[in-house]
C-alpha cells in the first residue's frame, strides 16, 4: 500500500490500536501487524526489552516469524546486530547508518537476515518516561523495494503515540505488581477481603475470604451479598455496609466501621471491618464501593519451614515442630502428628527456646506471628 496515500481515518484506527496495545495480554500484536500491512512488511518487531548475555529479552512479532529467528536473536545474533544506538525519536532505515556494501558484508545480515528474507530495514529507538529503551523494526525483502520518505513519515508520526503507550503500560504493570504483592501478603496474614460495588454485590473477593464464605458458618452469600448467619447479626451488618456506602458521599474523614458475628457451630466470632473506597474515574457501570475485611481468629498466619531455619537456625524438626505449634496445637500434639517422642520433644523445645530467644510457648507463638516469618516460603501451610 502507498503510505502516503493513508487516509485519516486508517491513521486514527491506527494511534487507537497503539492505545490499546498497552493494555492487550500480548502487547501491540494488533497495532505491529497494521502497520506491517500498510507497509508492505515481511516482518514488524516492537523490542520491549533489549537482549542480555544475562536475559533473552522480550518482544512482540508481526508476520510469520519462526520459533527459530525468535530464539537465535534472544539468545546470540543480538550480539552481532548493528542496526542499534540510533538517535531516539527518529526513523532510519539500516542502509542509511551503515550503508549497503557494510550491510551486506555484515554477519548479522548473512547469517540471520538473509535467511528470514530481510534485506530493508526501518528502524527506530524509543526510550519510555522511566528510561526503558525499545526498539522499533519494519523489515522487508529486497525484491519489495526500499521504503519510502512516506514510510518513514508514517513511521515518525506513530512514535510519540508508542512511546506514550510504552511507558503507560510501565505504569500498568507496576501497578499490577504492587497489588500482586499486597494482596499476596494480606493472604500471608489471613485476612479475607471482599470489594462491594455501589448495590452491596459482591464484585471479587480474595482466597481467604472465599474459604470464610464457603464454610457457612457465620457469614455466606446469598444472591451475590453478604448475608450474616443470624438475623440480629445480619441487620447489624446491613446496617454498618449502608453506612459506610453514605460516608462516600459526603466530605470529611472517611471512618472504618467494625462488628463482630456469631457463629452457628460455636467457634469464635468472625471479626468484620467495612471501610469506603476512593471514586473512580471510570466509565464501567459496577464500581468498587466497599472493602470488608475479614479475620477468623483461630486462622493463623503461615510460616515456613524454610524462612524459620534462615532467621533462627533451627534445624527442619525444630523448624517443623515450632510450625505445629504456631498452627496452634500442644506439645504432645505436635510431637504426635511429627511421630516424635516426649523427651524428644522436650530436648528440641529447649533448643527452640534458645535460639528464638523465648521462653515460654505462648512467647513463641506470639512472636512468630509477628515476625517476617509470616512473608516467606509460598502462601500454603506447611
Amino acid at each position: 500500500m502507498d503510505t502516503a496515500n493513508v487516509s485519516l481515518d486508517e491513521l486514527c484506527q491506527l494511534i487507537e490500536l497503539i492505545y490499546e496495545g498497552a493494555g492487550e495480554t500480548w502487547p501491540w500484536q494488533q497495532s505491529l501487524e497494521r502497520l506491517r500491512s500498510l507497509l508492505g512488511a515481511n516482518y514488524a518487531t516492537l523490542i520491549l526489552r533489549p537482549s542480555t548475555p544475562d536475559d533473552c529479552g522480550f518482544m512482540v512479532n508481526a508476520g510469520a516469524v519462526s520459533t527459530w529467528a525468535v530464539s537465535a536473536y534472544g539468545s546470540t545474533y543480538y550480539a552481532l546486530d548493528p542496526f542499534i544506538g540510533l538517535p531516539p525519536g527518529e526513523v532510519h532505515t539500516v542502509t542509511e547508518i551503515l550503508g549497503e556494501e557494510r550491510w551486506l558484508n555484515s554477519d548479522f545480515y548473512q547469517q540471520f537476515n538473509e535467511p528470514l528474507d530481510i534485506f530493508y530495514i526501518l528502524g527506530a529507538d524509543l526510550h519510555s518516561t522511566d528510561g526503558r529503551e525499545c526498539r522499533l523494526r519494519i523489515c522487508r525483502p529486497r525484491r519489495d523495494g526500499a521504503f519510502s520518505v512516506a514510510d518513514k513519515a508514517l513511521c515518525k508520526r506513530l512514535l510519540p503515540h508508542l512511546r506514550r503507550a510504552v511507558s503507560l503500560r510501565g505504569q500498568l504493570k507496576r501497578s499490577e505488581a504492587e497489588r500482586l504483592l499486597y494482596a499476596s501478603t494480606v493472604e500471608r496474614l489471613q485476612i479475607g477481603t471482599i470489594i462491594l460495588d455501589d448495590q452491596y454485590k459482591v464484585l471479587e473477593c480474595n482466597q481467604a475470604a472465599q474459604d470464610l464464605l464457603t464454610e457457612n458458618d457465620g457469614l455466606s452469600l446469598l444472591n451475590d451479598s453478604l448475608q450474616a448467619a443470624f438475623e440480629r447479626d445480619n441487620n447489624a451488618l446491613q446496617q454498618l455496609i449502608g453506612q459506610v456506602r453514605e460516608q462516600r458521599v459526603r466530605p470529611g474523614p472517611q471512618i472504618a466501621e467494625a462488628i463482630t458475628l456469631q457463629r452457628p457451630s460455636g467457634r469464635a466470632s468472625l471479626g468484620v471491618v467495612v471501610r469506603s473506597l476512593p471514586r473512580l474515574d471510570s466509565p464501567e457501570r459496577r464500581q468498587p464501593a466497599l472493602v470488608v475485611y475479614l479475620r477468623d481468629p483461630l486462622h493463623k498466619a503461615c510460616v515456613h519451614q524454610q524462612t524459620l531455619r534462615q532467621l533462627f537456625g533451627l534445624t527442619p524438626t525444630e523448624a517443623e515442630l515450632t510450625i505445629q505449634l504456631a498452627h496452634g496445637h500442644s506439645l504432645e500434639e505436635a510431637g504426635e502428628r511429627l511421630n516424635i517422642r516426649r523427651n524428644t520433644v522436650k530436648t528440641h523445645m529447649r533448643s527452640i527456646y534458645a535460639k528464638t530467644g523465648v521462653t515460654r510457648h505462648s512467647e513463641l507463638t506470639h512472636m512468630l506471628h509477628n515476625s517476617v516469618a509470616v512473608f516467606g516460603g509460598d502462601s500454603s501451610l506447611s
